[in-house]
């Protein structure tokens, strides 16, 4: 009664979760694995058919490696039952069900807490909440088992030498007593006796191994046609992966990018619980691909790697209290990059501008392709270089926006000799700067936070470098520019230090 009670709560939060929807992710709660070193867990909650439930514990190490902690089959029939549970990729046995139960009720109760009115996705109550998990796998060795056999054995010898022993001394009793003829044929028959047990004790010993030796190499074979079968079966999940991705369209480069990543992480899973977890993260939509993409860490190529087009410049992004290296954010659109016109104008066209996006705190994604942060803000936008406010106001377009005019230096005047100014321009802010037109500045100035303001695909700061000159493509009330590249190229990677 106690297990149907269990199972009945597991099903009760994962229906109340998905409600119409066929999936759902938890948030994230903060865990520890056996006191080695700490990371985050969540659930994925899925429904493949009305009878069914799908659910997934899932643990992220500090190195970004997803584990699939545990996976958990129920199905409806006159109750809803647990069809298999897998722990690490190995099957749970019905006698230890009753242990997982108790452990995934115990995690239920961190979740439940963490939907609570007061704060869905980051609550006051539980952020110095840490949840302790235990990876240990038990394993059933045959072996052990045959070791413990040949113990018995040994045992069972020693007690023969013991009736030995007391045979002999019989032996010295009877020869003062009884005659040395009947002693000595109690003892032929005593040693006789002897050796048939023990050669019964050998005979099953060895009928044991026999055994045991077929069912090892019945167990081998029957493993390597597992492997076979899910080495096939990753095969083609792949390759189902990869065909899609080739029926999409041009003008979904995103989309295609993401679904070629995914079927590489197909075809390095090592259960079906990765394979199912990897299946799960195939965005629907081209913006929720450009997010996929711009938080998966396998794209993930550090901002400080791209240098600037004017080595006096700084970073335009930076982390409260950190250092403005480029560190925790993304360039998730280049310049120059071809893509989508986001202002629904058809078609596509080329971006004159970086958008940058702080992954460094995102918690997690769900699945209407939101970003949901950890409670920080996206980022602060500061000035790459020195100089004064020329524009600070509200577009349709850019949202809020501040754009600064820079000191003339003799780096930028060996790169544009008729260049009269270069000024930079910040936009999608989420609120419009303190600043005042007009106003000075100095390099890292803080000018406000990065935003979804305007027409966004989500948080990010659009960065451009103007260089104003009389023959410029644009125009302006201060004078016609060209819209130059921030960050051409990456830097050169560090050469490998020799060990002696």
């Amino acid at each position: 009664m106690e297990k149907e009670k269990l199972i009945g709560r597991i099903v009760e939060y994962g229906l109340h979760q998905l409600q119409h929807h066929v999936s759902f992710t938890s948030p994230v709660v903060p865990c520890r694995l056996e006191d080695r070193h700490s990371g985050e867990y969540f659930v994925v909650v899925s429904r493949p058919q009305d009878h069914s439930l799908f659910i997934q514990e899932v643990i992220e190490e500090d190195n970004g490696v997803n584990i699939v902690f545990r996976t958990w089959s129920l199905a409806l029939r006159n109750r809803w039952e647990v069809v298999s549970v897998e722990r690490m990729g190995e099957r749970i046995f019905l006698e230890d069900l009753g242990a997982e139960l108790l452990d995934f009720d115990r995690i239920l109760d961190h979740l439940i807490k963490m939907t609570s009115p007061k704060g869905y996705y980051f609550n006051d109550e539980l952020a110095d909440s840490v949840l302790f998990l235990s990876l240990k796998v038990k394993r059933f060795s045959l072996r052990t088992l045959i070791d413990n056999y040949r113990v018995r054995i040994l045992s069972a010898l020693s007690l023969a030498a013991g009736i030995l022993l007391l045979v002999t001394l019989s032996v010295y009793s009877a020869y003062r007593f009884r005659g040395i003829v009947t002693v000595r044929n109690e003892i032929d028959q005593k040693i006789a006796d002897i050796k048939v047990e023990s050669d019964e004790r050998f005979d099953a010993v060895d009928t044991f191994m026999s055994s045991a030796d077929f069912d090892l190499r019945s167990l081998k074979e029957n493993l390597l046609q597992n492997e076979r079968d899910f080495e096939f079966n990753k095969r083609q999940a792949s390759i189902n992966v990869l065909r899609l991705a080739e029926e999409l369209t041009y003008y979904l480069p995103a989309r295609k990018e993401s679904y070629h990543l995914i079927a590489d992480n197909i075809s390095e899973a090592a259960s079906y619980g990765e394979i199912i977890y990897e299946m799960s993260r195939l965005p629907s939509e081209e913006y929720q691909a450009r997010i996929f993409l711009a938080t998966a860490r396998e794209k993930i190529i550090p901002f400080s790697r791209f240098q600037p087009v004017f080595a006096s410049m700084d970073y335009p992004v930076e982390l409260p209290g950190k250092p403005n290296d480029g560190q925790g954010f993304r360039i998730t659109s280049t310049f120059l990059e071809k893509r989508q016109n986001p202002f629904g104008t058809g078609g596509t066209s080329p971006h004159f501008a970086i958008d940058i996006i702080n992954v460094a705190n995102i918690s997690v994604i769900n699945y209407a392709g939101e970003i949901k942060r950890d409670g920080n803000s996206p980022g602060s936008v500061v000035s790459v270089a020195p100089g004064f406010v020329t524009y600070n106001g509200w577009d349709d377009r850019y949202g809020w926006g501040i754009e600064i005019e820079h000191d003339m230096t003799p780096e930028v005047l060996a790169q544009y000799p008729d260049a009269k100014s270069w000024r930079s321009f910040y936009s999608h802010m989420a609120l419009k700067s303190e600043l005042i037109t007009g106003q000075r500045v100095e390099r890292r100035r803080f000018l406000g936070y990065i935003g979804n303001t305007g027409v966004s695909t989500g948080p990010h700061l659009h960065f451009e470098v103007r260089v104003y000159r009389p023959k410029g493509r644009y125009s302006s009330s201060a004078g016609r520019y060209d819209k130059i590249n921030p960050y051409p190229k990456e830097r050169p990677s560090r050469p490998a230090v020799p060990v002696n």
